[in-house]
Order: structure tokens, then C-alpha cells, then sequence
């Protein structure tokens, strides 16, 4: 009679604990619904942005104009501003579960991109309303496009929030390689600190966005503050691309500030991670 081969408990105690602590899909999964619930909670409040948090009573028609656009904008890139703070929370989590950057950073620019779809199509979904309203002004008012995808300035704003996602995935690899040592804390724990530090970081950044957005100019002091904050440019790149004021060069400076400061963490990243790996040997 054959002798049933049985895993050695030791082994199997190993490769149990090895899959609890690997939940890499688990960790995409809850990201993607936090991008896509953050998106269509947002579009409302987004889509009224310009009378809640500009100006509530637009008189000439350049302000009725700035007010359709504004809110037109803001609504269909609802979520751009905190999905990069889940972007780069989901890109430290990787780099504490996947064995090595190159991993890492390879799943980290696939699921940011994954992450920008979800919150376009979320943000797109929900402001179908927003779109028959200003197909509806757009038959009273001449420079209203009546198909959203089809202005230029519309492609200029999108195209750089969506490429904002996978570049603060990246960033998230590096300071996740950098911090390994807070990340084995427990879960709890780990969430806990994420999320005070998401919630304060991203409410002073919001707030410095929404002043340089109701500002009538801005020195260049601002531009600096924007490229040391990056997702600060998020809100008044939107804005200004609208309104046709500064729009481009904020969704410069947000661009640039996002891949210099990935490429700096990463590198940093990469440091830290050869000489921890020298230290072990």
C-alpha cells in the first residue's frame, strides 16, 4: 500500500501565512471601489463648484460662461484629487507585498492606469445630468460645446489628471520601499496613520487649490508651493484650463512635479532597497 504524502506542517503553516499576508488583489479591489464611490459622491458637490466655492452670483455673461464651464469640468473629473492619494497609498502597498520594485512598480503603473479609467467612468456615469444641462444652455449660448469630448480644452484637463494616476502609483512604490519598516505594523495600525495623513495633507492641499482657483492672479510663489504639493494643482488646473487663465501652465507644473517627485522616490527607493539587501547578505 502506497504511503500518503502529507505536507510537512511547518511547510504548509508557511504558505498559509504567506497567502494572508500577499492579498496584492484584495488590496487593488478595495482601491478601485474607494476611487469609484469618492468619483460619484463628488460629482454633486463638483458640479455646483462654481457657486459654492467661487462666486455665487454670476452677473455678465463672461461669468454665466466661467460658471457652465467650471462646474462642467469639475464634475467630469470628479475624484481626480483624492483618487491620486489612493493611487499612491495602493502603490506603497504594493511595494510592501510584491517582492522587489521592478515588480512593484510594473504593478503599480497597471493598476494606475486601471485606477484613472474606474474614476473617469464613475465621473462620466454620474454627470449625465450635468451633460444634457449643458447640451440644453449650449442651444442658448454660443461657446458652449455642445459635445464634451470633442473640446480641445476638455482633452487638455483629462488627459493630464488621468496621467496624474499611474505616476502617483510609481511615487507610491518608492515611499513604500522607503517606509517598509512602518508597514509592518499591524493592519490597523498601517490604516490608521494612512488615512490621518491622507485626510490632513489632502485638506491643506485642497484648500491652498482652491485659493490659487479664486485667485485673480497668482505670483510665482504659488507655482513653487503647487510644484512641492502636486496634487494642490488638481482643482485649479481644472478650473483655470476652463476659464482660459493659467490652465495650462498649472497642468504643467502638476505633470512635471508628479514625475520628478515618482522619479525621485523611486531612485530613493531603489537605494534603500540594494542596501538592505547588501545588510541581509
Amino acid at each position: 500500500m502506497a504511503e500518503k504524502k502529507t505536507h510537512p506542517p511547518v511547510a504548509l503553516g508557511r504558505a498559509r501565512l504567506r497567502w494572508r499576508m500577499s492579498p496584492s488583489w484584495v488590496g487593488v479591489l478595495v482601491a478601485v471601489v474607494l476611487v469609484a464611490v469618492v468619483a460619484a459622491a463628488l460629482t454633486p458637490f463638483n458640479g455646483n463648484y462654481y457657486e459654492v466655492a467661487i462666486y455665487n452670483d454670476p452677473q455678465t455673461s463672461e461669468e454665466r460662461y466661467e460658471q457652465v464651464m467650471v462646474d462642467v469640468f469639475m464634475a467630469h473629473t470628479s475624484g481626480f484629487f483624492w483618487g491620486q492619494f489612493i493611487a499612491l497609498l495602493l502603490g506603497a502597498f504594493l511595494a510592501s507585498r510584491l517582492r522587489g520594485m521592478r515588480w512593484a512598480l510594473a504593478a503599480a503603473l497597471s493598476v494606475g492606469v486601471l485606477l484613472a479609467a474606474v474614476n473617469f467612468a464613475a465621473a462620466w456615469h454620474s454627470s449625465s445630468d450635468i451633460r444634457r444641462w449643458l447640451a440644453w444652455r449650449a442651444e442658448k449660448s454660443a461657446g458652449l460645446p455642445i459635445d464634451l469630448l470633442s473640446d480641445d480644452r476638455f482633452h487638455h484637463v483629462l488627459a493630464a489628471g488621468l496621467a496624474a494616476f499611474p505616476i502617483a502609483a510609481i511615487a507610491g512604490v518608492g515611499l513604500g520601499t522607503l517606509i517598509a519598516p512602518l508597514l509592518r505594523l499591524p493592519a490597523v495600525a498601517v490604516a490608521s496613520i494612512a488615512l490621518l495623513s491622507t485626510v490632513s495633507y489632502g485638506a491643506f492641499a485642497a484648500i491652498l487649490g482652491w485659493l490659487v482657483a479664486i485667485a485673480d492672479s497668482e505670483p510665482v510663489a504659488l507655482f513653487v508651493v503647487l510644484a512641492l504639493l502636486p496634487p494642490t494643482a488638481v482643482t485649479p488646473s481644472v478650473v483655470r484650463t476652463a476659464i482660459g487663465d493659467h490652465g495650462g501652465a498649472f497642468t504643467v507644473t502638476m505633470l512635471t512635479s508628479g514625475v520628478a517627485w515618482a522619479l525621485l522616490l523611486t531612485i530613493a527607493g531603489w537605494i534603500v532597497e540594494g542596501r538592505r539587501t547588501r545588510s541581509v547578505r
